[in-house]
């Protein structure tokens, strides 16, 4: 496609085009399957085998370019918002300002507010795994897709200033991320010390606990790099989402 006449990338990768510019070729992309289906010369055979006609047949194509459009449009949020969060050091003062830019205190059904928190969720995730150096605070696994961003007070228990917190997340590994929304273990706020629940230890004779959980029981996490949690938000999970002593 970059020597394709209708299409001047400049030099650039598609990643870097503004969004206009990707759309034109998700324009180009369209009449050129278009062409294919009527069995008319295409781009598309100039590259690629026969058997890979599949490909753009199925819109393949177009669904890469319009998700390559929609990652674009989040990494540069997520520049935006970097920088508005580095002013600050306070982490109530962060909470603030991302409460606001994302407006997460308008709690509607309608599309641009359930836009706006899916993007505050999103970003969230971004700045706690960035706090904790993309790492897991218990087991150090470093693998971005097995990471999450833990709520300590649920998102539905939270109130809008807790939501976006930095104190209020903790990165950890799906398992670990799974147990700990459900209550099945908590950290204390004393010493930030792994609690297992005793709906947990029922399983204690099983293979599987010794390997997985049996390591992390009474294990201080790993701190992160700025924003510790908040002790009184782990109260809080301890006290409401913990499930047994």
């Amino acid at each position: 496609m970059p020597y394709h006449k209708e299409i001047d990338l400049e030099g650039h990768s598609l990643y870097e085009l503004p969004d206009a510019a990707i759309d034109e070729v998700i324009r180009v992309v369209k009449e050129e399957v278009k062409k294919m289906r009527n069995r008319q010369q295409n781009i598309f055979d100039t590259y690629g085998r026969p058997n890979q006609r599949s490909y753009p047949l199925n819109s393949f194509c177009s669904a890469a370019l319009k998700s390559l459009k929609k990652y674009a449009e989040y990494e540069r949020e997520v520049v935006e918002v970097d920088k508005l969060v580095a002013l600050e050091t306070n982490p109530k003062k962060i909470s603030k300002k991302l409460t606001d830019y994302f407006d997460i205190t308008k709690e509607g059904e309608d599309i641009q507010s359930v836009t706006k928190r899916r993007k505050g969720q999103e970003y969230f995730r971004h700045m706690i795994l960035a706090n904790y150096g993309g790492r897991c605070a218990l087991t150090g696994i470093s693998v971005p897709q097995m990471l999450l961003a833990s709520h300590i007070i649920p998102w539905s228990d939270s109130k809008p200033q807790q939501k976006l917190s930095p104190e209020n997340g903790i990165c950890l590994s799906a398992l670990y991320d799974k147990a700990f929304d459900k209550g099945l273990m908590t950290i204390s706020p004393d010493d930030y010390s792994v609690q297992l629940s005793s709906a947990l230890r029922d399983y204690g004779s099983q293979e599987y606990f010794e390997r997985h959980f049996g390591g992390i029981d009474g294990k201080k996490i790993t701190m992160p790099m700025m924003y510790e949690p908040n002790r009184n938000f782990l109260a809080y999970h301890r006290d409401h989402v913990f499930v047994g002593i």
